[in-house]
């Protein structure tokens, strides 16, 4: 599935999911459906992975940003998407914890340089 399918091509659930989101989340939509699709991940379930990854896809979409993918951890989810897309679950699996493990050390890098 491309980043820039129209959000038509998208079914109302998921359309409904992302919309809820970015009301809820604003201009952190983006991080907020990534730990939900690491989550589920983690939780071995397929299913709820790729719904999740629709999801992002289509907040994507809807909200006319571009991939970000300046940073490890975006970098690192960007293969996961991949890995998942291309049903490498093993992969997706392994990558989500080298995401977070990626995302913690960026995170407190972020947060000593604020200091």
């Amino acid at each position: 599935m491309s980043d820039q399918a129209p959000a038509a091509e998208f079914d109302a659930e998921i359309r409904d999911a992302a919309n809820e989101l970015m009301a809820l989340h604003g201009s952190e939509v983006e991080n907020a459906t990534t730990e939900k699709m690491i989550e589920v991940l983690d939780a071995d379930s397929m299913e709820d992975v790729l719904y999740w990854l629709k999801v992002r896809q289509c907040v994507r979409n809807m909200s006319g940003g571009e991939r970000y993918v300046r940073r490890m951890p975006d970098k690192i989810i960007w293969a996961v998407e991949q890995a998942v897309e291309q049903g490498r679950n093993h992969l997706a699996r392994m990558l989500s914890r080298i995401y977070s493990e990626a995302k913690a050390e960026d995170d407190r890098e972020r947060g000593e340089r604020r200091k």
